[in-house]
């Protein structure tokens, strides 16, 4: 039996922000009797926001007023409603993730997303179904995300200080170096201004 349910994934991310509105078509695939197999057959997005910086109030702490304003702004675009969604996903990665609100700030959000984590981009899947590892690397604006998988099932992860965003320049001006860049940077005696 097939069933369409509408969903939001709300990626808070190390330089970046954005929702993501979708259509999704699940499937029970077990018997009668069986405990659900429930899969997502298709996808249809529906609403994709603008992509923000991610709002900081210092180099520690997430502007979580900010955030909700971003995301309250972007339901309303989007013609949507917390309650409109049977399932949700807010995930805050990478060097947002290692912030000091970073916990109230999800636990903040939660009710306009739920709680539902997909796998993504079937990296598990096709580890099952060809029977061998996969790696699967999420590469951010700060850090990149690596889950490996065995045959469907994840057996580790990791995190590398990596990412597309480390220097942001405004104006054809640096206006932001990552600290841990600047320190590497230091130590090789390379001066970036």
């Amino acid at each position: 039996m097939k069933e369409t349910i509408l969903s939001v994934g709300i990626d808070i991310g190390t330089s970046t922000t954005q929702l993501i509105f979708s259509r999704l078509t699940i499937e029970n695939l077990a018997s009668s009797y069986m405990v659900p197999r429930i899969r997502i057959v298709d996808k249809e997005v529906t609403y994709r926001s603008e992509i923000y910086f991610t709002p900081l109030l210092s180099q520690t702490e997430i502007d979580a007023e900010k955030v909700k304003g971003i995301i309250e702004r972007e339901y309303r675009k989007a013609g949507m409603k917390p309650e409109d969604l049977q399932t949700g996903a807010v995930i805050i990665t990478g060097e947002t993730a290692r912030k000091q609100n970073a916990n109230s700030v999800l636990a903040s959000l939660s009710s306009m997303a739920g709680d539902f984590v997909a796998k993504g981009a079937g990296a598990d899947r096709i580890s099952e179904e060809k029977r061998i590892a996969v790696a699967n690397i999420d590469i951010g604006g700060g850090t990149s995300n690596i889950a490996l998988f065995q045959k469907g099932s994840l057996k580790g992860t990791s995190c590398l200080d990596i990412g597309g965003r480390l220097i942001k320049v405004e104006n054809g001006r640096i206006s932001y170096i990552y600290p841990k860049i600047q320190k590497l940077a230091e130590r090789h005696g390379i001066r970036i201004a």
